[in-house]
């Protein structure tokens, strides 16, 4: 049975002894036999509240009679006490190496290492009775709220973080009241070993010197990427200055070789002029030193294309013995002047093999010069061609040269050094021309492009020999133990052929065409242009242009018969030149003669595939493009006799044998019919033909060569020819009466196709009748 007093507080009797509930405060509180009350006997019994305010009880000992308002409350506050430390279930005993240096009741802190697992034991000094109390704890820094566990006095934590953390406890006595001073500890949980101060200092030492280290690196990898791009921005300008160091030795050797043309063309028709006399030795001296002029520039081209890797062997047949004489007589006047006995000893009479004769050719000129060069007066230079013991494969036979001197010698130490570029020993004074240095590089070079080997042996003061073993092809000629008759093989670009005065080759050259033939010259180089001009204008008519771009002009509005270009020229280069004239309808008939100082194969092949008619190569004779010149007209002439027909004036005979020659009947009536016509056009003939303007333009070009307009125009002039001979019309009148417009354009156009003036042309026929009358 449950009673409330007067102060709402709910009573009822329990197995254990009286309980009571305050409804407002909400507080329990237990009166057990410690207090009083009976134990155990009031299960089945009831109670009452009596009106004074008590309350009764019965019990099986009798009744349990109390005034709620007179019980006593228990005030004293129960102190905690740390009992026990157990680390991972066995207790801790205070020591210098324990946990805790005292007893965990009296010492301050504790301090475990790193996930130990740790359990603390409590006990309230409560002594009233009954001993009741209750217990709650909290770890600060681990628990959020306070953990209350009734009457269990134990606390344990598993695997805390490092760190400081506050143990709290407290307890309430029998009547509930907690005490407000809970017990405290200090608990430190030690960090390992990679998480001390001493670890974080490592770190930040580490990181800090991995920082410094990479940046280290970094600024390394930049150093050295920087220094990696310069030193290849530094090779590549090497490269390109090398490249422009070489482009222009090329270009200086290739502009040598028009003036040595200059001087080597005239020379040559000097001498040709020339009988005897101290006038034609001074003359050979001239080119005699040219020809070793052009030797040092082929040299530095050499040099140029054993740099480009261009050099090529080009094997031919030949007689080695005759052709070495060849080569070494043209030291012997030099040998005279400076007193050096010069001599060239073969033990093989004759000697028939594969050799490329330019590349041999200076491999002699080159040992020859040093060692003369290199030889003082009354010295001796001597060359001997000997056949090698050395086994070699069938059909070739070993062949040793040996140029021996005895001029100033070459020290120990430099005797590998010479066949490097640029190389020059220091020499005494008396030597006076040290050469260029590249001289034996390239004869080095040559000698191996032939599978051979060159050594020198010298001593200082001693002179020096050079030795050359060639394993050279034998070819079908030579026979054994024959002696075969010399066979002279002049070098590549030395030995010219003689030359024909030009007036007598014009004079020759004339007499198979009709009229004189135009010539269109296109060099940049004044000088050459007028030697050119000067030597071909007695025998064709010549004109001129500066370079490529005028030569195209010129060549569209003049149409000559044949083109003599240079390749090397500004605004546009010979090649440029010769695409646009051989794909161009007007001018793809004119011949083309390419000249060029280049002389690598692939400046040739090129324009020979694009065109040219032929190549020469400066510096040249100027016969031999005389005779081109005129085989070329010659053969143009012969197509177009083959081809076409000549245009009949006076009453022309025309057979109708194919649909050209109709054409051709058809074009010569209209023009017959409107030859007075001045105004006569190239429109009015193709509709009086019944063609289109290109297809007359290109039918006409290829059975005559000659435009509609010079077509027309030849016409007009054939007929006034006729009329100047027979007439007795006035220039003038003759001029309307062919169709031009004006005398003057009649006189020019007269010029323009006979290289007279149709007034001389009267004046020739007059006094050639009158010597006919005089007769």
């Amino acid at each position: 049975q449950i009673l409330e007093d007067q102060d709402h507080t709910l009573w009822l009797s329990t197995n254990t002894g009286i309980s009571s509930f305050n409804i407002i405060s909400k507080k329990i509180r237990n009166y057990t036999h410690y207090n009083g009350a009976q134990n155990n006997n009031f299960v089945h019994t009831s109670g009452i509240r009596l009106s004074d305010g008590d309350i009764m009880f019965g019990g099986l000992e009798g009744f349990n009679y109390f005034t709620p308002c007179s019980l006593t409350v228990n005030k004293n506050v129960s102190v905690v006490l740390l009992t026990d430390l157990k680390v991972s279930n066995k207790s801790v005993v205070p020591g210098e190496d324990s946990p805790i240096k005292d007893h965990i009741s009296v010492t301050g802190d504790i301090r475990l290492a790193y996930k130990q697992n740790f359990a603390l034991s409590f006990v309230a000094l409560n002594y009233t009775i009954p001993r009741e109390n209750y217990y709650a704890y909290k770890l600060e820094g681990f628990d959020k709220d306070w953990n209350y566990t009734g009457t269990a006095s134990t606390a344990s934590y598993t695997n805390l973080d490092p760190g400081v953390y506050t143990f709290h406890v407290k307890a309430s006595n029998n009547d509930g009241i907690w005490n407000t001073d809970d017990t405290t500890i200090k608990i430190y949980v030690q960090p390992p070993f990679w998480r001390t101060m001493y670890a974080y200092v490592f770190y930040v030492v580490v990181i800090c010197g991995l920082l410094l280290y990479s940046r280290y690196l970094g600024i390394a990898r930049i150093r050295k990427k920087f220094l990696a791009e310069q030193e290849k921005q530094e090779i590549k300008r090497i490269r390109e200055l090398d490249r422009m160091k070489i482009k222009f030795l090329t270009n200086l050797s290739h502009d040598f070789r028009t003036p040595i043309s200059l001087i080597m063309g005239p020379v040559e028709q000097l001498i040709a002029g020339e009988k005897t006399g101290n006038r034609i030795e001074k003359l050979n001296m001239i080119k005699r030193n040219s020809r070793r002029l052009l030797n040092l520039v082929n040299q530095l081209l050499d040099f140029r294309k054993m740099e480009e890797h261009e050099l090529k062997l080009q094997l031919s047949k030949g007689e080695l013995v005759s052709f070495i004489k060849e080569v070494t007589d043209s030291f012997s006047d030099f040998a005279e002047r400076k007193k050096i006995r010069f001599t060239f000893n073969s033990v093989p009479a004759s000697l028939f093999v594969f050799f490329d004769h330019d590349k041999m050719e200076r491999i002699l000129f080159n040992l020859l010069s040093n060692a003369f060069k290199f030889s003082l007066e009354d010295g001796a230079v001597t060359v001997e061609l000997k056949l090698a013991g050395k086994p070699a494969a069938p059909g070739e036979q070993w062949v040793l040269i040996v140029v021996k001197d005895t001029g100033i010698g070459i020290p120990q130490d430099k005797r590998e050094k010479i066949f490097d570029h640029f190389f020059q020993t220091n020499t005494s004074t008396a030597i006076l021309n040290q050469g260029t240095g590249i001289g034996l590089s390239i004869t080095k070079e040559f000698v191996k492009m032939h599978g051979g080997a060159i050594e020198v042996e010298s001593e200082p003061g001693q002179g020096a020999t050079f030795s050359l073993q060639l394993p050279l092809k034998i070819a079908d000629q030579y026979i054994p133990g024959s002696v075969s008759p010399a066979i002279t093989l002049p070098p590549a670009e030395a030995q010219l052929p003689p030359v024909v005065p030009a007036l007598q080759v014009a004079a020759a050259g004339t007499e198979s065409f009709p009229e004189m033939s135009t010539i269109l010259l296109v060099e940049d180089n004044e000088d050459f242009r007028f030697y050119l001009k000067d030597n071909l204008r007695n025998s064709y008519k010549v004109i001129e242009a500066a370079d490529g771009k005028e030569g195209w002009q010129k060549a569209l509005a003049l149409h000559p018969h044949i083109i003599v270009s240079d390749i090397t020229m500004p605004q546009m280069d010979g090649i440029s030149l010769l695409q646009k004239l051989k794909s161009d309808k007007r001018t793809s008939h004119i011949p083309v003669i390419l000249l060029t100082a280049l002389t690598n194969e692939e400046q040739q092949i090129s324009g020979l595939e694009t065109g040219a008619n032929d190549y020469l190569i400066k510096p040249f004779n100027f016969e031999i493009l005389h005779a081109k010149i005129r085989n070329l007209l010659h053969l143009n002439q012969t197509l177009k006799n083959t081809y076409t027909k000549q245009i009949k004036v006076l009453a022309p005979e025309v057979q109708k044998v194919s649909s050209e020659e109709k054409l051709l009947n058809r074009i010569v009536s209209h023009l017959e019919e409107k030859l007075t016509d001045s105004q006569l056009s190239v429109e009015s003939l193709s509709k009086e033909v019944g063609m289109s303007r290109s297809s007359l333009y290109n039918k006409l070009l290829e059975l005559t060569g000659q435009t509609p307009v010079e077509y027309i125009r030849s016409y007009r002039l054939e007929k006034a020819v006729s009329l100047l001979e027979k007439s007795d019309m006035t220039i003038a009148e003759i001029a309307y009466q062919v169709g031009f417009s004006t005398p003057n354009y009649f006189a020019k156009s007269f010029r323009n196709k006979y290289n007279i003036l149709p007034s001389e042309f009267v004046a020739q026929i007059k006094k050639g009748n009158a010597g006919e009358s005089a007769c």
